[in-house]
């Protein structure tokens, strides 16, 4: 009886970790503020201002993302800018700019930049608005142009070695892209007018995402998505609530884990994880293993 209940307790010690680990915690950035998401419970905390750079704000952030290091790192719209981000207190470091200035649209010259950082050690960059994809360069952020989406992508997220992009307007859906030329292919549909889409994979496989809204909407806040890699369906999940300088800011950007470079199997989906040596879970069961393993040997013993 007494190893029974050993058992059960192992077991259930297990049982709330893997709960914990199924609704991680992300990271978003609205304008120039991080917040940190509790996508369980869709509650944004507040972190921290981005800052200046030669006098200027380091804003409008979209394309949040893990890059070199595990850091975040961000577009700043406003300096058409790679910069790298603080999780503990929100400020940004410059790193370099993209030499874009001039070739946006309207008064603020506007690209609608988004990125993601890529298994060769690079971020990949695309503009909505011009259709262009390029490879950032993660040291300096000098661009090399790669080709054209043909599509108005307004976010992207990797995965596997594959580049996966969110359109809007009449090129909402969910897009696979081609890192060798651009070429956006369909992957599914989904409805409702989305001025916004920033995806993200977690750990497992997910794909999360923000849609925003403002502008040219009026909405209080963003929301949070999933998305079937399978179809392309997008399950809208609920607004991402948080404190009142997050309301009617749009949330532009979601990281939710580094980017998993593990290589795609046959069929096109992803090799199974291998759990690390530390991990938790390689702890947990270790343990479990060993205690099985002893109520054996005093079973034989006392036979």
């Amino acid at each position: 009886m007494r190893m029974r209940a050993c058992l059960i307790a192992a077991v259930l010690s297990i049982a709330p970790f893997s709960a914990a680990v199924a609704e991680p915690l992300a990271y978003g950035v609205a304008y120039d503020d991080l917040y940190r998401v509790d996508l369980a419970t869709r509650q944004a905390t507040y972190v921290g201002r981005a800052g200046d750079y030669a006098g200027l704000p380091l804003a409008a952030l979209t394309g949040l993302s893990y890059g070199p290091g595990s850091e975040l790192y961000a577009i700043a719209g406003t300096q058409k800018a790679l910069v790298r981000i603080n999780a503990m207190n929100g400020s940004a470091t410059f790193v370099g700019n993209f030499g874009l200035a001039g070739q946006g649209q309207g008064q603020f010259d506007a690209l609608d930049l988004s990125m993601t950082y890529g298994c060769d050690g690079s971020f990949w960059m695309t503009s909505a608005l011009t259709h262009d994809l390029w490879r950032v360069n993660a040291q300096t952020a000098i661009i090399t142009r790669v080709g054209s989406t043909g599509r108005q992508i307004t976010g992207l997220a990797m995965r596997g070695g594959v580049l996966y992009g969110t359109g809007i307007n009449s090129d909402q859906g969910l897009y696979r892209i081609s890192t060798i030329d651009g070429t956006a292919t369909l992957i599914g549909t989904f409805n409702g007018a989305i001025p916004w889409i920033g995806p993200s994979f977690g750990s497992d496989g997910t794909l999360w995402a923000t849609l925003s809204y403002n502008p040219p909407f009026n909405r209080e806040w963003s929301d949070l998505a999933r998305f079937d890699m399978a179809s392309g369906a997008m399950t809208n999940l609920g607004p991402i609530t948080g404190p009142d300088g997050l309301r009617y800011f749009s949330m532009k950007g979601l990281a939710v884990a580094p980017t998993s470079c593990v290589p795609e199997g046959p069929g096109g989906t992803p090799e199974p994880a291998q759990l690390p040596a530390n991990s938790s879970w390689a702890m947990l069961l270790l343990g479990l293993f060993i205690l099985v393993g002893s109520a054996v040997q005093l079973r034989k013993r006392r036979t």
